[in-house]
């Protein structure tokens, strides 16, 4: 570029930086106006469910006190025999000496009382001045109902009922009926107070025999209390409702039932849509046009009062007695975030006035610079030092000196690339070019030690697989594309690094609530729940996890060792998510243990074929029998799934399979030439993707039907539909050459795999095994839309064997019959039974039904 075509350098440095300054502000405002609606609702559905469980931790202490302390009035009066008939007065010295001695500070039992079964009663209501009203039913008031005014039987009578019979009042009548602790229905006194009263029932037992009922009377208005304090501190309008929708309790002023004249409902509590509150009203009001009581979930919704925006969450509450309210729960939006937006607008203009003040005195300061040798000579002396991110220095507008400056930077542009070349080989990974393991060590070691977080080490399954199908230069594509999601999914201030072959480990500063670990390692499972787009196709992959939470006095590399322990876990369960727990170790120790049981039940020729029979459902005869896999031990039989899986992940899967092969063969041999089985007779035999992928396997196959004398025809092979791996040229090779030496191939549980039919075509097999929960959904009505059905009619096209696994009652059969099944086997015609106890009545199933 010659001098003529430069532009000057403030304009060179300067309006870049301004296009740049405006351009990020424009698109930081923007972005802050889109995410402002997700930000408020996940502030809300936080504090929503905070005061919720403020509410639901009180209510249930409010109500659990009165409860357990009636629980123990009853257990003791029983227990020590204070009941007599006809006379109360030991039952009523315990009672005032527990209401005054344990139960005055409780402000919301109002009565405690109790009913015999000969219809005395004595009980203590709490008055406004701390004294007790007592009110007597016995020989001693000549079967009277006698309320006093006090404590005591004296003259000082207030009034006496005649004809008061405890045994028909709605606090008896449930406790005589189901002889158990249990809640009263709610109900209004009828008098000046007005209150709310539930009433803890229980019976009393005198020697195992039913004697009376204790109950404790609690005014639930006295909760509006702490509603209406939690109301002044949180601007959150709290109500509780019962399953009709009648307030129980509630934040706003006035009562909960209806005393108004004119009202047909007089004396009822009110529903939440009568209440006086607007906030509730609306609230009970959308709760009701939802009918959102009816499923026993939490559920949030929000809307628009005098314009102000609601957010709401209506909450079950049950406990073990039997009661089921609902909390319903409403923040206004200005209560969330008060001034923000406001202030935050207000920040941006003054950081804009404070950057344009910046760059004007930035021009000033750069209009000074007149000796670019000098800064040229302390730039070097900088880099010498070891200084590469300082200020490199800016040519000027003398050609000389601009030439001189452009030589120094570029000379130490090539030099600290060749330095961060040499870092970066030892920090960050060369394919994704996140962090190495050691680079993410000294990176979280510094993070931890200012700010708590979470590790996440997440594993792609069955990446060998993967690497083998596809080939290795795709699993490589397949890795930098699933580095490219985690950063651009993930905040910046995040540590990410790929610390093994197919996995990634996550440093989360801050997260430490365990409902923000869960969230953010759902969020990584959701980051590779799409397709992956090689290619020539896409690739859908499942991840585990392994979770483990770091404080600042705990090793990164111990940390990284438990997840990748969680993280093994996670594979072993087939669970997306595991966090770490002192306990895996132990269950560590238990699969290396079980691993050396198996290595040692091989040696020992411990593995035993049992044998299920498959059935020609025409003929009723026996054609074949399926051979499982069975642990023989001294101390009993070892189903397989204590050891399959382990089997298969650990490769001692083809030995365990090699056995089976071998023994099952050589059963068969000696059946079909005893005359047990027929000459035609089939031998089912499960083989493991493992065994299928080994380039032996067919040789293996070969020999051990030359040495058990069993002709190929005699023997099928069966191959689980979901662990065939697409297009992997290897099984399709052995399946080829197995099917040359005229043995047949069986596709197990077909219908729960993920082979399309398109590639179900090129699989060369002889037989479809239907998985057993397609034929537990037969019935008459649906037979002909049921899956069962499809594949009949699928195998048609295939021509193909059809065989119905799962065969549990003679309705199913006949089902399969009339939609053209020929075979099937299950508990219908014989559990799995080593050779020995092969049933002799298999003959002909047809002739016994």
């Amino acid at each position: 570029m010659s001098l003529r075509t430069q532009i000057t350098l403030r304009t060179a440095v300067v309006l870049p930086f301004v296009m740049i300054f405006l351009i990020t502000m424009g698109v930081m405002v923007f972005t802050q106006k889109q995410s402002y609606k997700e930000m408020v609702s996940d502030i809300s559905a936080r504090r929503l469910i905070s005061l919720t469980n403020n509410v639901n931790q009180s209510l249930s202490e409010f109500l659990e006190k009165p409860f357990e302390a009636n629980l123990s009035l009853s257990q003791n009066i029983g227990y020590h025999h204070l009941y007599q008939a006809g006379n109360l007065s030991k039952v009523q010295d315990y009672i005032l000496y527990k209401f005054s001695k344990h139960f005055q500070t409780t402000s919301q039992v109002d009565v405690i009382g109790f009913g015999s079964e000969d219809g005395n009663y004595v009980g203590f209501r709490k008055e406004a001045n701390k004294g007790y009203t007592l009110m007597v039913q016995d020989e001693r008031t000549n079967d009277q109902l006698v309320i006093y005014r006090g404590s005591k039987i004296s003259e000082d009578i207030r009034s006496v009922i005649s004809d008061y019979d405890p045994k028909v009042r709605p606090w008896y009548i449930p406790v005589v009926a189901e002889k158990k602790a249990s809640w009263s229905p709610i109900y209004a006194n009828a008098d000046e107070r007005q209150e709310i009263t539930l009433s803890a029932l229980a019976p009393v037992y005198d020697n195992n025999e039913f004697k009376a009922v204790i109950v404790c009377d609690i005014k639930i208005n006295t909760f509006n209390a702490f509603l209406r304090n939690l109301k002044s501190k949180t601007d959150a309008s709290v109500y509780i409702i019962d399953q009709q929708q009648r307030l129980i309790a509630h934040s706003g002023g006035g009562s909960v039932v209806s005393w108004g004249t004119g009202r047909t409902n007089k004396g009822q509590r009110l529903l939440a849509i009568e209440s006086a509150n607007p906030i509730i009203q609306k609230s009970a009001s959308y709760v009701d046009r939802n009918s959102l009581l009816e499923n026993m979930e939490i559920q949030h919704f929000n809307f628009t009062l005098d314009g102000e925006h609601y957010f709401n969450q209506i909450t079950p509450y049950k406990d073990k007695y039997g009661l089921t309210w609902f909390i319903g729960m409403s923040i206004p939006e200005s209560n969330l975030l008060g001034e923000l937006p406001d202030k935050q607008r207000n920040s941006w203009l003054l950081g804009l006035l404070l950057s344009c003040i910046g760059i004007v005195a930035g021009l000033i300061a750069f209009n000074r610079i007149i000796q670019p040798i000098t800064s040229t000579a302390d730039a070097a002396k900088r880099l010498a030092k070891g200084d590469w991110d300082g200020n490199m220095p800016k040519p000027s507008n003398i050609y000389e000196t601009s030439m001189l400056v452009e030589a120094f930077n570029e000379m130490a542009k090539n030099l600290k690339a060749s330095f961060q070349q040499l870092q970066s080989q030892l920090t960050y990974d060369s394919l994704t070019k996140l962090y190495s393991r050691e680079g993410f060590i000294d990176a979280a070691k510094k993070k931890a030690k200012i700010e708590k977080g979470t590790l996440y080490l997440v594993g792609i399954n069955r990446f060998r697989d993967i690497n083998d199908s596809l080939g290795h230069q795709n699993g490589d594509q397949l890795l930098i594309i699933a580095a490219a999601r985690l950063r651009g999914t993930l905040p910046s201030e995040y540590l990410l690094a790929r610390t093994g072959g197919d996995e990634f480990a996550i440093y989360a500063p801050n997260i430490i609530q365990e409902a923000d670990v869960q969230i953010l390692a759902n969020r990584l499972v959701q980051t590779f729940s799409s397709p992956f787009a090689m290619e020539s196709e896409s690739v859908v992959i499942k991840i585990s996890i392994g979770v483990v939470n770091v404080s600042s006095d705990q090793e990164i590399t111990l940390c990284l060792r438990n997840s990748s322990i969680a993280l093994s876990n996670a594979k072993q369960d087939k669970a997306s998510i595991c966090i770490y727990d002192p306990e895996m170790r132990k269950a560590s120790k238990h699969r290396t243990k079980m691993l050396a049981r198996i290595n040692n039940a091989i040696e020992l020729q411990q593995f035993e074929p049992f044998y299920q029979p498959i059935i020609d459902l025409e003929s009723g005869s026996t054609i074949g029998a399926e051979a499982l896999a069975r642990w023989i031990t001294d101390k009993g039989v070892i189903s397989p799934i204590e050891f399959i899986s382990l089997a298969e992940e650990s490769g001692l899967i083809y030995d365990i399979g090699q056995q089976i092969l071998h023994k099952s063969c050589r059963d068969t041999a000696i059946a079909i030439e005893s005359g047990k089985w027929s000459e035609d007779f089939s031998i089912h035999v499960n083989l493991s993707v493992d065994q299928l992928t080994e380039s032996g396997f067919v040789e293996l196959v070969k020999s051990t039907l030359n040495e058990t004398k069993l002709p190929a025809k005699n023997l099928t092979l069966e191959i689980t539909e979901s662990r065939i791996i697409d297009n992997d040229p290897m099984i399709i090779d052995n399946m080829l050459a197995l099917k040359s030496l005229g043995i047949s191939i069986a596709i197990d549980d077909f219908g729960t795999g993920y082979s399309s039919l398109a590639y179900l075509q090129k699989l060369p097999f002889d037989c479809l095994k239907i998985d057993r929960s397609f034929v537990s959904k037969l019935d008459k009505e649906g037979i002909d839309r049921s899956i069962v059905a499809a594949i009949a009619n699928i195998t048609k096209g295939f021509k193909v064997n059809l065989v119905a696994e799962g065969v549990e009652t003679q309705q199913q059969a006949e089902l399969l019959k009339q939609l053209q099944c020929p075979q099937a086997q299950g508990f219908l015609y014989s559990r799995p039974v080593p050779f020995e106890q092969w049933p002799a009545n298999l003959t002909n199933i047809q002739k016994n039904t």
